[in-house]
């Protein structure tokens, strides 16, 4: 059975007094640590997939901190990046994974980088546990849900906000909920103009970057705070330390977006 994270962030570096970043040992936030321990079977082989295939700079310095991080925390012997200067290696690399680290990024662009080395298909034959960070997460399910977050693209009516993922999960979600930087974009209110009027065309699920859903086979549980955002309603779902069990909310998501597939 397939163990998946979908994190909106671990809690893995901070940033000093002049802007720069440095790892740190990462938070037990709603039993994270305490999770990943109960089903990483062996720490041999950490891979650490990119957002951005061509941008190497950004990518060795994330997935430094992300390795100084684990290292401190959970360390793995061997860490191996996947980008554009692995790609011709992908499925061996892929095939030796004992933990897969989907890292944040551009959710687009990461997805085209997940579509050129045909990841959909690699990962299916992994027994490695897989963890997504923000736009990592999101591009595990099936259908993601791809909301605008760069400048420009609220207002650009040729970018998809839903396009195909790795089809790990049937749950769309929108990680860091509550973000005061991420509620204005292009001078439109993020949750008013943007998520819920497109929640009548996709539902899907929103939490806090300290909240994650583990899912075990088609079993998914949400560690922490969560929303629901349906047909264009919000509802809370969960609190902060609890866990709550989606199989009725995945069924109701299921349903409408099964109805509501032809609006996307």
């Amino acid at each position: 059975m397939k163990v998946l994270f979908l994190t909106s962030k671990l809690d893995i570096r901070y940033k000093d007094e002049k802007g720069i970043r440095h790892a740190k040992k990462f938070e037990n936030y709603n039993n994270v640590i305490d999770n990943l321990k109960k089903y990483i079977k062996k720490y041999d082989n950490f891979v650490h997939v990119a957002s951005d295939e061509n941008n190497y700079e950004i990518t060795d310095m994330y997935s430094e901190i992300t390795k100084q991080s684990f290292n401190m925390t959970m360390p793995f012997k061997n860490y191996v990046v996947l980008d554009g200067r692995t790609k011709d290696k992908a499925g061996e690399i892929i095939e030796n994974a004992d933990f897969i680290f989907l890292c944040g990024g551009h959710v687009p662009t990461q997805n085209k980088f997940f579509q050129s080395i045909n990841l959909k298909e690699l990962i299916k034959k992994t027994k490695a546990v897989i963890l997504g960070a923000s736009a990592g997460s999101m591009n595990c399910a099936d259908t993601v849900y791809a909301q605008p977050e760069q400048e420009g693209e609220a207002l650009d009516l040729m970018h998809k906000r839903y396009i195909k993922g790795l089809g790990l999960t049937n749950i769309s979600i929108l990680p860091h909920y509550g973000d005061e930087g991420r509620k204005v974009l292009d001078g439109l209110d993020i949750e008013k103009d943007v998520s819920l009027p497109d929640s009548k065309k996709h539902g899907f699920i929103a939490y806090p970057d300290e909240s994650y859903i583990l899912q075990i086979g088609n079993k998914a549980k949400l560690y922490g705070e969560g929303y629901l955002y349906l047909n264009g309603e919000k509802t809370k779902i969960n609190d902060m330390n609890k866990i709550l069990d989606l199989s009725e909310i995945v069924k109701k998501l299921q349903k409408f977006n099964k109805r509501s597939r032809q609006l996307i």
